[in-house]
């Protein structure tokens, strides 16, 4: 057996914690059961109880000073179960394994979570140092009937987090679950600005709860007031948007304003999710993605774009053009079917001109295609990507665009396609397995639905 300074030991262990997917799926495979999650998602208990961590009551510690949480707060964290066994190994393990044992730390008020097990009894009690968390989750349930926007319980319940914030000052990701939209949030707020211009945050996630629990619900006519400012006042820093580096917005809708915020401030970002905030009822005629509008940003790697309705297919190809170091583009259930774009003629050989977008701009490593019609399909067709994953049970539209073109997704050389149903028996290759084999593209049924709970164009 190879022995390991319990330091590097600790280093290998939350890489693969902290790691992307890929390398999770050969070494935990249950901890993410979906490829697209939210920034330090564990949002459910259990959610949290199926990856093997359990929730807990927190006792803050801040430069020797214990942190006495008000009675409408909760605090919990989640550890790496893999560290357990390992702290017990001697007391210099211990001491390294404390620093990466509760990264996550957890805030909710949520009234369920109080007369679960874990808070019931003492033992489950902890002490954290504020300084080695690196993840803060708020969750913000909704108020009661009774509470109005600026009840005094309420502010005192937003300044007494705010006030946890401060003394996390290593951490490096915040993520905002809300329920209402237009409670007042200003002191969660300000401190969000204030550790992305200080102190080290880099990464931002806005989330509304009703979208990630049902994608169906057509949730025009929520508020978005709170979670707007708070994106809108990240925005016009110029600091914070220098020190920025992955934003996720999963909100019910964005107003016209935000949209060129995130257009021409946006210049250093590295990861952009934009999830049903694109809606066609707020926006009306403005466009976003007209790219005249993008300031340029090489920084940019990675672009999730899912339920928007204005995230039209051929928008796409200008998209790449424009941000050309772009690696992974995920597009799924955007676009509306009764405002498709106009078909598009790609004459023979079409791939080899010197304007294609094949030959302006490397390839693609990952394209990721869900829920697309046969003409989106073609008119995407045009993207050169490394992998591409379309996660579509209709393989005969598929098939068929492989068919009629050689030249349509060039220089794919891996194609994943969604499993075969159960009890499915191929007698003979179907059109796609031919048109790959032609191709040299290796093909795979094993593709995962990133949004299995959405309906397309709602």
């Amino acid at each position: 057996m190879v022995h390991l300074p319990p330091e590097l030991m600790i280093k290998i262990i939350g890489y693969l914690y902290y790691s992307p997917d890929d390398v999770l799926d050969r070494v935990w495979p249950r901890a993410r059961q979906e490829p697209y999650r939210p920034l330090g998602d564990t949002a459910t208990m259990e959610k949290m109880n199926e990856i093997g961590v359990v929730p807990r009551r927190v006792q803050l510690l801040s430069r020797g000073t214990h942190f006495n949480v008000p009675g409408d707060m909760i605090l919990s964290t989640g550890s790496c179960p893999a560290l357990n066994p390992l702290r017990l190994v001697s007391r210099n393990f211990y001491d390294v394994c404390q620093a990466f044992a509760y990264r996550e730390l957890e805030i909710d008020h949520s009234p369920q979570k109080r007369h679960t097990k874990s808070w019931e009894t003492g033992i489950n009690t902890i002490e954290i140092d504020a300084g080695s968390v690196k993840t803060i989750k708020i969750h913000l349930g909704p108020k009661s009937s009774s509470q109005q926007s600026k009840d005094p319980l309420w502010t005192s319940f937003i300044m007494d987090i705010a006030k946890v914030m401060v003394l996390c000052e290593h951490t490096e990701t915040i993520s905002l679950y809300y329920s209402k939209g237009g409670d007042d949030i200003t002191a969660i707020r300000d401190q969000t600005l204030a550790m992305i211009e200080q102190g080290s945050v880099r990464n931002i996630g806005v989330y509304s709860s009703d979208v990630l629990e049902n994608a169906r619900r057509s949730l025009d006519y929520s508020s978005t007031t709170s979670p707007q400012g708070l994106l809108r006042q990240i925005l016009t820093s110029s600091r914070a948007c220098e020190r920025l580096r992955r934003l996720d917005i999963v909100m019910e809708h964005v107003n016209v304003d935000l949209v060129q915020l995130l257009q021409t401030q946006l210049t250093s970002i590295q990861s952009l999710t934009i999830r049903k905030a694109l809606r066609l009822s707020h926006l009306k005629d403005f466009q976003p993605f007209h790219m005249t509008m993008w300031a340029m940003n090489s920084n940019l790697t990675k672009l999730v774009l899912a339920h928007c309705h204005l995230a039209f297919a051929d928008m796409m190809i200008p998209l790449l053009a424009h941000f050309y170091h772009l690696e992974e583009l995920v597009w799924a259930h955007c676009g509306l079917w009764w405002m498709q774009p106009r078909a598009k003629y790609f004459p023979k050989g079409w791939s080899k001109s010197a304007h294609s977008l094949p030959n302006i701009r490397a390839p693609l490593k990952l394209l990721h295609i869900e829920n697309v019609s046969e003409l989106e399909l073609r008119i995407m067709g045009e993207i050169p990507a490394e992998e591409l994953t379309i996660s579509d049970r209709q393989e005969g539209r598929i098939g068929k665009a492989f068919t009629e073109s050689d030249e349509i997704f060039p220089r794919t050389k891996i194609l994943r396609v969604p499993s075969n149903p159960p009890g499915y028996v191929a007698h003979f290759a179907s059109p796609l397995e031919v048109a790959c084999r032609r191709r040299e593209i290796k093909l795979f049924r094993n593709a995962r639905v990133l949004f299995p709970y959405a309906d397309s164009n709602q």
